[in-house]
């Protein structure tokens, strides 16, 4: 029997994925956005320069998980639709 995915499913296996990948960093992606863009690039949206600040202090950790959970090549963050930093996610890529 072969298992077909639809739209939905993936659209739902995503969302998943960005749950889990937020519970790691729960308290710093609170008011934070995520977004996996179709250049398999993660962009965490926020509206604190605070959040920004900490989630940098991160960098690290929050690279290896994007890598790990969500399958991301790149990382950016972004606060008022400015990108403030962007990343590989592969350690060698850098």
């Amino acid at each position: 029997m072969l298992l077909e995915l639809t739209t939905h499913d993936l659209r739902l296996l995503e969302q998943y994925r960005l749950q889990r990948f937020r519970s790691f960093f729960f308290s710093a992606l609170l008011s934070c956005s995520l977004c996996l863009d179709a250049n398999k690039t993660l962009i965490i949206h926020c509206l604190e320069p605070e959040v920004v600040d900490q989630l940098l202090s991160q960098i690290d950790q929050l690279r290896w998980y994007a890598r790990i959970v969500l399958g991301v090549h790149c990382l950016a963050i972004q606060f008022v639709q400015e990108e403030i930093y962007r990343t590989a996610t592969n350690l060698a890529d850098l």
